[in-house]
């Protein structure tokens, strides 16, 4: 039995600790936010948390049928799809929720590096580019060659040919040769 639990969990357990409103997860500091239908279940909790949830400003947990379900969710600040929005956790818990299942709500209590190091990722990164992309292309522009391509003008043939006799001006047209 304990085989079949080692081997489905793919990372190792977390550290959780509880301290009134306070939870410690990976030395991590959350302020429980809600907490509805009954209390945290701190070992289902270490079970169930994989460090890719450190990245989230906060966590909702919900359990049905005796399984824990952690979801992420970002400050409404940061540039991201809106269903991972705070905003957004009402309708996640109308949704996906079971009606009258207990669930949490956990709010990271210090900064989130995580966010701030990728949000500083993209902006350095994308400076990057713009600068290399102006910088390229001025270069290029100064000291460009470019081969010129001489024009070829065909000869204009004259398919119709115009009389005058008396009143009446006559166009006479040949068929264009194919």
């Amino acid at each position: 039995m304990e085989n079949e639990q080692a081997s489905s969990i793919h990372h190792a357990l977390a550290e959780v600790t509880r301290l009134g409103d306070d939870v410690y997860i990976n030395n991590r500091h959350y302020k429980l936010l809600k907490e509805v239908n009954g209390e945290i279940d701190l070992d289902l909790l270490r079970q169930k948390y994989d460090p890719y949830l450190d990245q989230y400003d906060f966590l909702v947990g919900d359990v049905s049928s005796e399984h824990l379900r952690l979801k992420g969710f970002f400050n409404d600040w940061v540039r991201t799809s809106i269903d991972k929005k705070i905003a957004t956790v009402v309708d996640y818990l109308t949704e996906y929720c079971n009606p009258g299942s207990s669930y949490f709500i956990l709010e990271l209590a210090e900064d989130n590096s995580e966010n701030e190091r990728i949000e500083s990722y993209r902006h350095k990164n994308n400076k990057r580019k713009q600068n290399n992309y102006r910088s390229n292309k001025k270069e290029n522009y100064k000291y460009r060659e470019r081969k010129v391509k001489k024009t070829k003008f065909r000869p204009k043939k004259n398919y119709a040919q115009t009389k005058k006799g008396g009143r009446h001006v006559f166009v006479i047209k040949k068929r264009r040769d194919k």
